[in-house]
């Protein structure tokens, strides 16, 4: 078992990663998007998430988010048969003391005879590759560096295994942005003055596309880079766990009969320094035209960009100035209309308040006139009870000439001049009152 066969089984595990992410992840999309669009609609989560799934290019996004996703599934699925390849005893015990390298042959077999999920692991090809390297070689001198470089090629297929996830994570978000110019572009295609003064759902409406396409690309961006990065670690350890395992079985097991020759290792040493540093140089001059690459492309974007929206946002101020325009008009006709009714209104309230004011004045004469007769009626009712007292007076005065009459054996002659005297206070009472005079009755004096 060679490095090239080891190839084939990580590209066998590639392999199944993306059979995967298609024979899954499409028809996981279809079922999903079949549950927005005809499913339970009546559910108002439902009705908010068809909101966002209601474009082709959105339709596009939630296909390659459910691929990305069975992809990380189907990886997640693998490491938990690689961390149980790890829990199980693949080689014979050791007791710690070097074997012979002879025994590399024997310890092939027996991996050999593993089951075929077992030998298609990282720790199954791991191991196979040692002990093939072992058997060729005849001599353990040079198995650090095997075990280094094989480590190394784990983990270069580790990250090729996340080509189509990293792929899929810069997918979604260059489909959002191209929905973002659709509907912007759209928006612009229908903002003409006459269907902004009818009606704004011709922008809006385009709009709410681009923001949607935007908002829905970066959702899905996010959760599938979390959920890749988690998988990532997730594989990582299962890697840390195989290295560890490699470490602990083979690496000091065989005896080492060579010895280091002093100035074949030194200039061996001083070749990898200079290959290391040569390395870090050729990694460091990547990542700055990285940068630059990726800095360029921002620039161009934003001039792709830029015209786009200066340009809309011209046609939404014109709209807008001519939506003002025509309301100031409106408002204008309104206030002049408003006045005019005002100053009627004003003219009824003045006609109505000169109403008014003449009836109370008439009805203050009135009053005047009656407050008159009823200081006359006052005055007679006070002299009517003035002539009232003096005629009580009178008839006491009377009653008591009676009883002098009576006393003195002069009843005729006083009772004449009594009748006179009445008669003349009745005359002068009735002339006072303006009414009868009253009749006075005199009683039979005993």
């Amino acid at each position: 078992m060679n490095a090239t066969t080891s190839g084939a089984a990580n590209g066998g595990r590639r392999t199944k990663t993306t059979m995967a992410a298609f024979l899954v992840g499409l028809p996981m999309a279809a079922a999903v998007l079949a549950g927005v669009h005809f499913g339970a609609a009546h559910l108002t989560a439902v009705q908010d998430l068809e909101h966002y799934i209601s474009n082709p290019v959105e339709c596009v996004e939630v296909v390659l988010f459910c691929c990305a996703i069975s992809a990380l599934a189907a990886k997640v699925l693998r490491s938990r048969i690689e961390r149980r390849a790890c829990r199980v005893n693949v080689l014979p015990s050791w007791d710690g003391r070097p074997v012979p390298i002879a025994e590399a042959a024997k310890l092939l077999a027996s991996v050999q005879k593993m089951p075929a999920r077992l030998r298609n692991t990282f720790l199954g090809q791991r191991l196979i590759a040692v002990l093939e390297f072992l058997r060729q070689r005849g001599a353990a001198d040079d198995l650090d560096d095997q075990l280094r470089t094989l480590a190394d090629n784990d983990v270069v297929s580790m990250e090729g295994g996340f080509a189509l996830t990293r792929f899929i994570t810069w997918a979604i978000p260059i489909l959002g942005f191209l929905g973002t110019v659709l509907g912007i572009t759209t928006a612009i295609h229908g903002a003409t003055p006459e269907v902004l003064e009818k009606s704004l759902s011709a922008v809006t409406d385009g709009l709410s596309y681009a923001f949607d396409a935007t908002a829905l690309a970066l959702a899905l961006t996010m959760i599938t880079m979390f959920i890749s990065f988690l998988v990532e670690r997730d594989e990582q350890g299962v890697l840390d766990a195989v290295d560890r395992m490699v470490d602990r079985c083979l690496a000091h097991r065989f005896q080492r009969v060579g010895a280091d020759a002093g100035p074949f290792a030194q200039a061996v040493q001083q070749n990898t320094h200079a290959l290391l540093e040569s390395m870090g140089q050729l990694v460091q001059r990547q990542a700055e035209v990285w940068s630059a690459t990726v800095a360029e492309m921002d620039k161009r974007s934003e001039a792709v960009h830029a015209a786009p929206r200066e340009q809309f946002i011209g046609s939404v101020q014109q709209a807008l100035e001519l939506a003002l325009t025509a309301h100031a008009q409106k408002l204008s006709a309104m206030e002049g209309k408003s006045l005019e009714r005002t100053g009627k209104l004003v003219e009824t309230m003045a006609s109505l308040a000169a109403a008014v004011r003449d009836t109370g004045r008439e009805q203050q004469a009135a009053l005047v006139r009656v407050a008159e007769g009823v200081a006359a009626q006052a005055g007679v009712l006070g002299r009517l009870q003035e002539g009232e007292t003096n005629l009580v007076h009178l008839q006491a005065v009377l009653h008591q000439n009676l009883a002098a009459l009576a006393n003195a054996s002069s009843f005729d002659q006083a009772v004449h001049s009594l009748t006179a005297a009445i008669h003349l206070l009745t005359s002068r009472t009735a002339a006072q009152s303006g009414g009868s005079p009253p009749t006075l009755r005199l009683g039979k004096v005993a």
